[in-house]
């Protein structure tokens, strides 16, 4: 009897240690989340590259040459009468366990001024974490289908799912 009362006592705590690694899992996704997207804002690009997954940035030639690179697209943007409103992000799906990685996604918001009103679109971002959720990474799925994703990333878990990119919705001024 008392060796079943510590093994639930062990399971009890067990499962209480998950759910907090979970929980400060979920909370270091959505505050990472919210810096890239404040960097991104501030036209910060060096920092917004750090969020992105590393294969994806190497693919992109480092952090120096995607922040020149999303520079350049933003002043090109800035030049047809475009800027960026803001950035919000969604609550993150089930994180779930793929190997190594923890992984999730999460809708990312942006309203982008635009000539003759304001365009908001949606898109799905996938959140992966190495270090069981203490640090995340994001890979933008836009205009990506789960084939080609799953290419790109072969750990990706079948439980992550991607909704169809939606088209942006115009507001006119």
């Amino acid at each position: 009897m008392k060796l079943l009362a510590m093994s639930l006592l062990f399971s009890a705590i067990f499962l209480l240690q998950s759910f907090g690694q979970v929980n400060d899992a979920i909370q270091n996704v959505k505050q990472q989340a919210n810096k890239m997207g404040q960097a991104f804002a501030n036209a910060d690009y060096t920092t917004f590259a750090r969020y992105t997954y590393p294969k994806i940035l190497a693919a992109m030639g480092g952090e120096s040459r995607m922040a020149a690179e999303l520079a350049k697209v933003v002043d090109e943007m800035k030049s047809q009468g475009m800027s960026f409103n803001s950035i919000s992000f969604g609550e993150p799906s089930t994180i779930v366990r793929s190997g190594k990685e923890l992984q999730c996604t999460l809708a990312q918001h942006t309203d982008i001024i635009v000539p003759k009103g304001r365009a908001v679109s949606t898109s799905t971002l996938i959140a992966i974490s190495t270090d069981n959720g203490v640090n995340w990474t994001f890979i933008d799925t836009s205009n990506k289908d789960m084939t080609t994703l799953r290419k790109a990333l072969p750990n990706l878990s079948s439980a992550i799912k991607v909704p169809p990119q939606q088209p942006p919705v115009h507001y006119n001024n």
